[in-house]
């Protein structure tokens, strides 16, 4: 039908994605050697090729812009954006175009709507809710966002969902409703006298109502669920607790389904979720084994991403059970087998993608554990870039210096990290002053110690040894 029709997702063949990915690769490669111009005019190129390539490219030149900028690159010039138009009748073209000055400014707001208004026109539908994703977290951050500006992202959103809910595509419509809510939410915050975003939030959120009542959970809601069968299989499916031989039968449900549908990616993901459910060894290895091969078989990291998440649960739970039962050896092997794992995992992970500061300040603590120190010291240094985690990598790497006795360097952190945090009387501020105190108090410095170790005291006075220490202070 008409509707179907102009709702219609992009599909990329294989042999598409073949050449973007010798593209993205090449980008990389250029990347890692901070040729930021050059990665990001490569990563465009392959995007031409696979639009909707956001783990492969478009979060990776997200990456390259956001170094280029810190390294003093020049923003696009009047010319620039004259000559790449992103109002081109042909959507891939400005897309394209959209993209490479969003690669150069990755902080104008224009460039980030302009891709995502391109993508969803183009419907490169996953390009269109990252890009959606990284407009709203602008929109959040920046002082003057105007009402315009939040009411194009939103409408974009609301498109994006009412497409994927005409292609019968659940999960997906659900969680791009979900951002429209939630930007309308921060839209309501700064600007509370608005009844118009309350309007807005209302009928959003009905759509998204809806809509998960409607379907089937799952990414694709193909059919409405009328029979009674149907919709027991729909409440078990999203209730936490059922018998074992009613999740017994939704797996072997689900894996048929997912044999009918190999190339859905919904019907895999709710496979291992229900594999994962009992958090059962056996049948998380199951899970594990599917998302491999389907890592073989598309190349699509994202699975193997998925299956090395649950082998790091499966080591967390492993210690956690050993620490309970008071086991120490076996808590101190199963600590040492899942720091090697997670080493080993975000190693590979920042290999794929050596832009994400998330990942650097991941495999930055697990170079802290395991008493890298030399190593993680410039992770974090990478990572303190990105403003959720600034302030733990300021901890982090004063822990550092303080672990290599360069007490010094160790109180320039911690001040730094307790300047720039603006709450002072939370457990990570309290953490920062104490380890600012110990750095203070190795150092030689002992009055500027006792004021430190005092104003904890006055936020908390058991807080971890900070009364032994301030009372074994030398006088004077």
């Amino acid at each position: 039908n008409d509707a179907g029709e102009s709702a219609a997702r992009l599909i990329t063949t294989k042999e598409d994605q073949a050449k973007a990915r010798k593209w993205f690769a090449r980008a990389l490669e250029l990347g890692e050697k901070r040729q930021f111009d050059y990665a990001i005019e490569y990563y465009v190129n392959g995007l031409e090729y696979w639009p909707d390539a956001v783990e492969d490219a478009c979060k990776a030149l997200h990456g390259c812009g956001v170094a280029r900028r810190q390294t003093g690159g020049k923003k696009p010039g009047l010319k620039d954006t004259m000559k790449r138009s992103m109002s081109d009748k042909d959507p891939k073209k400005a897309l394209l175009n959209s993209l490479w000055l969003f690669g150069h400014d990755p902080d104008n707001f224009g460039f980030i709507e302009g891709v995502a208004r391109n993508a969803s026109r183009l419907r490169a539908e996953d390009a269109a809710q990252w890009a959606c994703g990284v407009a709203s977290k602008s929109l959040e951050t920046a002082p003057k966002a105007s009402p315009k500006q939040f009411q194009q992202i939103v409408s974009l959103i609301e498109a994006l969902g009412d497409r994927a809910a005409v292609r019968n595509e659940s999960t997906f419509a659900v969680a791009v409703y979900q951002m429209g809510v939630e930007l309308l939410g921060i839209s309501r915050r700064k600007a509370p006298k608005d009844h118009a975003i309350e309007k807005a939030i209302k009928d959003l959120s009905t759509k998204l109502t809806i809509l998960k009542g409607k379907y089937r959970d799952g990414d694709s809601y193909r059919d409405s669920v009328a029979d009674n069968e149907a919709q027991q299989a729909l409440h078990d499916q999203e209730r936490s607790v059922q018998t074992d031989e009613r999740v017994d039968e939704l797996v072997a449900n689900a894996e048929a389904s997912f044999k009918e549908n190999p190339d859905r990616p919904g019907a895999l993901k709710m496979l291992v979720d229900l594999l994962c459910r009992r958090e059962l060894e056996a049948d998380e290895m199951r899970a594990i084994g599917h998302l491999v091969n389907e890592f073989k078989r598309t190349e699509d990291y994202r699975w193997k991403q998925s299956a090395d998440d649950i082998r790091m649960k499966q080591l967390g739970r492993k210690l956690r059970l050993a620490v309970k039962s008071g086991d120490a050896d076996g808590a101190k092997r199963a600590q040492v087998d899942r720091l090697r794992f997670e080493l080993t995992v975000f190693k590979e992970r920042l290999e794929r993608y050596p832009t994400d500061n998330r990942v650097k300040f991941e495999l930055a603590i697990r170079c802290f554990r395991a008493g890298r120190f030399d190593d993680a010291i410039p992770l974090f240094q990478a990572a303190r870039v990105d403003p959720k985690n600034r302030t733990a990598c300021g901890l982090y790497l004063g822990r550092c210096f303080y672990r290599k006795s360069y007490h010094s360097q160790a109180i320039g952190a911690f001040t730094d990290a307790i300047e720039s945090y603006e709450v002072t009387d939370d457990e990570l501020a309290k953490n920062l002053n104490y380890w600012l105190g110990r750095a203070l108090e190795d150092d030689g410095k002992v009055e500027d110690a006792r004021k430190t170790y005092g104003k904890i005291l006055q936020l908390d006075y058991n807080y971890r040894d900070v009364r032994a220490r301030l009372d074994g202070l030398p006088a004077g």
